[in-house]
């Protein structure tokens, strides 16, 4: 058990919001805001339309609002065991609090397209991957980063009618690149925010709640299609939790990433089903081990430089009721490929998903889904394990993960708090074969404040 008094706290409130909310009916979603999204949005969005727990926090924020500053505070914890499988039993918890402000310029200084964002981060807990079950695609998506951290320090401006963006400052990589919102449905890491394959192979990639100065760019040239681009310091020690995010040296490789996308249908007008489809190509620029040299009574190798392509997509297959209800059922996959097997730990990630928002009338924002992910670990990598095996029987060989995972989020108190109940199934824990496979049962619960 590794709740703490600090994730007993959360689940009171949570749980606070959730019987309040219980006894009312869900209300319909309002129109999304402008400049939510710049493409249309898909049954699953990324942001849902919330109501707040606190309400108006007493007029403060339609008075902030109004003057061009939103406040966003939000809690997510995911708690989790495994019942069966893995080095052993374990029940742990892992939440995020995240609190963010982003300021209309605007409206507060008249500067037209522009906005400043600054965001703060706090996560406490454990994983259930690391100390019980011996996985490499965590269970608990918030968990990681376990501090208080300062995460975006951004401006962000419109230009030629938001045919383009510009962002800029202290960002991540992927709050703009390989997303699709199909996968923040997911408890599962491997799904989570982005699929997790590029991390094993690009070290200069970040993710939230982590942060490093970068730049990317967006245009449109039409309706339907956008193409980016963005350079980031790929220096991944700045991340390390002793820095709370304040480390703002530039010492690092470069990390580059593109991406094209195009949307079908979502335009005013279109009555087909919703689909975002993504290509794009990475380059880090670090220092990276040859596992052809690694096992071999010397001290290993090493290259500059890997590099990957991807792409990902997501699809509307059904619409539940009237158009524009934001209900359906829709299918998502991504594929990651890193060629270069002596440099890459994982040159082949997969996922696939299904999922449904609305599938009854009387709760149109709940949604469940269904979720595969597959990882292969990089054949020269397994050739250094054996190698090392010859000396070292304790040395596993690292073959395959896979991660499959079940969910339904229920929103209440118009999508302010939400209960998610989970089960996962991870099939060869560590990719060795030497760890059983492990059940794993729990749930996520959330809350906007």
């Amino acid at each position: 058990m590794a709740i703490g008094r600090h994730g007993v706290a959360a689940v009171i409130v949570a749980f606070l919001g959730w019987a309040a909310a219980a006894r009312a009916q869900d209300a319909s979603l309002p129109p999304a805001p402008p400049g939510t999204r710049s493409l249309a949005n898909t049954p699953f969005r990324l942001t849902l339309d919330q109501e707040h727990l606190f309400g108006d926090w007493g007029g403060l924020r339609t008075s902030l609002e109004a003057r061009g500053i939103t406040p966003t505070v939000t809690f997510v914890m995911d708690a989790l065991g495994n019942p069966t499988g893995g080095m052993q039993q374990g029940f742990r918890q892992a939440s995020n609090l995240n609190v963010d402000l982003s300021f209309d310029l605007q409206k507060l200084f008249g500067l037209t397209g522009s906005s400043f964002e600054i965001s703060f981060s706090e996560r406490f807990g454990s994983s259930l991957s690391t100390e019980d079950i011996g996985n490499v695609f965590t269970v608990q998506q918030v968990f990681g980063g376990q501090t208080y951290r300062l995460v975006d320090v951004a401006f962000q401006q419109q230009l030629f009618e938001d045919r383009v963006e510009l962002r800029v400052g202290r960002i991540a990589a992927g709050d703009d690149f390989l997303v699709s919102p199909y996968n923040y449905v997911f408890v599962q890491n491997a799904f989570d925010g982005n699929p997790v394959g590029v991390f094993f192979n690009a070290p200069g990639m970040t993710a939230y709640p982590n942060a490093t100065w970068g730049g990317r760019v967006k245009v449109k040239p039409t309706e339907r299609m956008y193409v980016m681009g963005g350079l980031y310091n790929g220096d991944a020690s700045i991340r390390a939790n002793r820095h709370h995010g304040a480390d703002w040296s530039m010492d690092g490789p470069l990390f580059a990433i593109a991406e094209a996308g195009y949307q079908i249908n979502g335009l005013p007008g279109d009555t087909g089903l919703l689909g975002n489809y993504k290509a794009g190509f990475w380059y880090d620029d670090h220092q990276f081990t040859d596992f052809t040299t690694v096992a071999r009574g010397r001290a290993p190798g090493g290259t500059r430089g890997n590099w990957g392509f991807y792409g990902l997509f997501d699809q509307v297959l059904m619409r539940f009721g009237e158009p524009g209800s934001n209900r359906g059922f829709g299918v998502t996959g991504s594929v990651l490929v890193s060629p270069d097997q002596s440099i890459s730990q994982m040159p082949v990630f997969a996922t696939a998903g299904v999922l449904a928002r609305g599938m009854f009338p009387s709760r149109p924002t709940d949604v469940g889904g269904f979720g595969v992910a597959y990882g292969r670990f990089s054949d020269d990598l397994q050739d250094s394990q054996r190698r090392a095996q010859l000396s070292n029987p304790a040395v596993g060989v690292q073959r395959y993960e896979i991660a499959l995972e079940l969910t339904y989020r229920f929103r209440f108190r118009g999508d302010a708090v939400f209960f998610q109940p989970d089960l996962q199934y991870i099939i060869r824990p560590g990719g060795t074969g030497r760890i059983a496979d492990a059940f794993v049962a729990g749930f996520q619960v959330g809350a906007n404040f």
